[in-house]
């Protein structure tokens, strides 16, 4: 693709529905990551960035200042409906600005993420230039039943539907669970294209991570305040715990959309457990690992995951953990990790957190075993190992 072997190749990353969903912090790590392996890395973030002082077309050179700015930028709560319109909006102005993308003859794609607002415009480039390599992470699949609004479920399904066939154009892709492999190739997909990469965690900073005395929390739930996340289900296991407990509090970690946080804490209300949780909002970096260390058990009670990065957050913290048996857990900790439990047996829970608190089991150190595991410096190398020999053969 470059005749030019001492000239950098240029690589685009794909994240126009920024303004909504801020960014992922991992993401950050992995785009500098993949700059250290010398590429020359841009951001499709959309015209947002104008707002905080950067001037220019919607493609950014990704750089110190332009990380910083990133990573400052707040999450927004935005309802489910108000969030596709969103994300039809900004991938319909970056389509009109495809062809000036293509002027600039970037060399590689790259979707962060397998939803379909991340791999529209790399499958419109890919159309566009066929010698362009585009890579993508597969991530999460999208049932077609489920909890939650019915017709926010069906759309969802529906974009995942549109999502699967726009990735067969896709010259790589990056599946982070054996299970998600699987699935593709059942789908149709040649197996010889979906890569195996994992997932990881920031491990630096849960190394460094302390407990601090002023979380006074007992239990602790982070990810979106979304039904499907299990948010109900933690209400109904505290309910039982607060029979032997009390003062018994769970803290929240993280955010969701106004009417299903209006909803959660309308349960909380109805069920008297005002005094029985703590709402932290959303916190990143050092600060997130601090409080769950905080926490002496860690409830995860999602109802469908392709991985779950939060529950692996918490299981290298050294936290106890109790979730659901979900298959792809089943490839991730083998070693009694984290405790599983039947969909919705909410006593069996409740039963073995108190039994956790009677006897003080605060710590998971088979869980800490895995921080070693799972970090981005391998996950990254495993994808540039993939997508290097396809730029060399491109040459």
């Amino acid at each position: 693709m470059m005749n030019n072997k001492s000239k950098k190749r240029k690589a685009l990353i794909n994240i126009v529905n920024l303004d909504s969903n801020g960014i992922q912090i991992i993401w950050l790590i992995k785009f500098k990551l993949l700059e250290k392996k010398g590429f020359d890395l841009w951001v499709n973030a959309g015209n947002f960035l104008r707002k905080i002082s950067l001037k220019g077309e919607d493609v950014y050179k990704f750089n110190q200042k332009l990380e910083k700015q990133l990573g400052d930028i707040s999450i927004k709560k935005i309802s489910k409906f108000g969030y596709i319109t969103f994300v039809l909006k900004r991938n319909l102005v970056a389509y009109k600005k495809l062809d000036n993308i293509l002027k600039q003859k970037f060399d590689l794609v790259y979707s962060p993420s397998s939803v379909l607002d991340l791999v529209l415009i790399p499958y419109l480039l890919k159309k566009r230039n066929r010698k362009m390599i585009w890579v993508s992470v597969f991530d999460n699949t999208v049932p077609f039943r489920g909890s939650g609004n019915k017709i926010v479920r069906f759309l969802a399904w529906l974009f995942f539907q549109i999502s699967i066939k726009l990735l067969r154009r896709a010259d790589r892709i990056f599946a982070v669970t054996p299970y998600l492999k699987e699935y593709l190739i059942r789908r149709g997909y040649n197996p010889e294209k979906v890569i195996i990469t994992g997932n990881a965690v920031e491990a630096d900073l849960i190394i460094k991570a302390k407990a601090n005395k002023k979380y006074k929390i007992d239990a602790l739930f982070m990810g979106r305040i979304n039904e499907k996340k299990g948010i109900f289900d933690l209400l109904e296991v505290l309910k039982i715990v607060r029979k032997k407990m009390p003062g018994f509090k769970l803290g929240i970690l993280g955010q969701g959309d106004k009417p299903t946080e209006d909803a959660f804490k309308l349960r909380i209300k109805k069920m008297g457990l005002e005094k029985n949780i703590v709402f932290f909002g959303y916190i990143a970096g050092t600060l997130k690992y601090n409080l769950i260390k905080s926490a002496k058990v860690f409830w995860f009670f999602s109802h469908d995951e392709s991985f779950g990065v939060a529950l692996l957050e918490a299981v290298c913290c050294g936290k106890p953990a109790l979730a659901y048996d979900l298959p792809p857990y089943r490839e991730i900790y083998k070693k009694n990790e984290i405790k599983r439990f039947k969909f919705a047996d909410y006593k069996s829970i409740a039963k073995e957190t108190l039994r956790i608190f009677k006897v003080k089991e605060y710590k998971n150190q088979a869980g800490e075993k895995l921080l070693a595991d799972y970090r981005w410096e391998k996950i990254v190398a495993t994808e540039y190992d993939s997508f290097k020999k396809l730029l060399d053969d491109e040459k």
